[in-house]
């Protein structure tokens, strides 16, 4: 398998983050509320795959600078 393009992380893990979001709206507060625990875990997700992105932007960028 070859390696995946920064820019093309950054599309994929914003998928990523989209989803985790849409979780913790769904699933954080009211009837359908999950454990606490669970919650939590999402958010620390979340804020990984945001700095992934962070990452993987600064990186996309550099390669577009070196082109």
């Amino acid at each position: 398998m070859s390696r995946i393009p920064n820019h093309e992380m950054v599309d994929e893990l914003n998928k990523l983050v989209i989803g985790k979001a849409t979780w913790l709206q769904d699933f954080s507060e009211g009837r359908r509320k999950r454990p606490d625990h669970e919650i939590e875990t999402r958010w620390r997700e979340l804020a990984v795959l945001k700095q992934a992105v962070s990452d993987y932007s600064a990186a996309a960028d550099r390669d577009r600078g070196a082109a």
